[in-house]
């Protein structure tokens, strides 16, 4: 699970790549480790994709659910 790659593309920047090739400019996961996986792969990219929890997601659906409100704790 933790293995590194020693050849190819690093996993987190493959599936950025594939995220960013939908046009998205949020990728909601379900997944802790997706989270921080995607996230990287993100960073890693100098990509401004943002990569939320589905909770999170859900929450800026909702009325007044912009990142700046409520007392959720934001990513």
């Amino acid at each position: 699970m933790w293995m590194e790659e020693g050849i190819g593309k690093r996993i987190n920047t493959e599936r950025m790549d594939e995220a960013a090739g939908t046009g998205a400019d949020t990728v909601g996961v379900a997944c802790p480790y997706c989270l921080i996986m995607l996230d990287d792969g993100a960073k890693g990219r100098g990509d401004t994709t943002k990569v939320l929890d589905i909770a999170q997601v859900v929450r800026r659906s909702l009325p007044d659910g912009s990142p700046s409100h409520g007392s959720a704790t934001h990513v």
